[in-house]
């Protein structure tokens, strides 16, 4: 992981939260800290294979489910998808549930620490049809005269969103 960035507070927004933030197809999105249990390089066959949006990972003693929103993501922004090489260099490994999973990201993500009072519930329609309903929440930072988004996933609705998408793909 890169580095971690402290935002200036004020006394009574004292109370912090800790994420861990990556760019995914012009979006910044975050996981809160103690739901990310490592973060790995991905594995040669897996930088090798083709994007899909699902895969499967042996891990460890585990086989995880290895998730690539870039596809869902840039569709969304009306952007193609082409594959670069460094795409899915990494793996964010969180827990999803009972379950682990990995999000694959292009670079090393970032730990930032910011006030609880910056994070802020998505409007409702972001949370339903949009393809931004796979997150719940946002953080708004200030970044010159202009605000910087991190939009915080909800690994639930991540993988519900995935299932959903595949299970439609593979019905055509």
């Amino acid at each position: 992981m890169s580095h971690v960035i402290d935002h200036p507070q004020t006394p009574s927004q004292k109370e912090t939260v800790r994420l861990v933030t990556f760019a995914i197809a012009s979006y910044r999105l975050g996981l809160p800290l103690d739901s990310v249990l490592r973060v790995v390089n991905a594995p040669d066959e897996l930088r090798s294979q083709t994007s899909e949006i699902l895969e499967l990972l042996p891990l460890g003693h585990h086989t995880i489910s290895v998730l690539n929103l870039r596809s869902q993501l840039s569709l969304a922004q009306g952007q193609t998808v082409q594959r670069t090489a460094a795409e899915g260099d990494f793996l964010v490994v969180a827990k999803a549930g009972e379950e682990l999973c990995a999000i694959r990201v292009d670079a090393p993500p970032d730990i930032i620490a910011v006030a609880a009072a910056t994070i802020r519930q998505l409007p409702a329609p972001y949370r339903q049809g949009h393809p931004l309903s796979i997150a719940s929440q946002v953080v708004v930072l200030p970044q010159g005269k202009a605000t910087l988004a991190i939009f915080l996933l909800e690994m639930k609705r991540v993988l519900a969103m995935l299932g959903s998408a595949n299970y439609s793909i593979s019905d055509r």
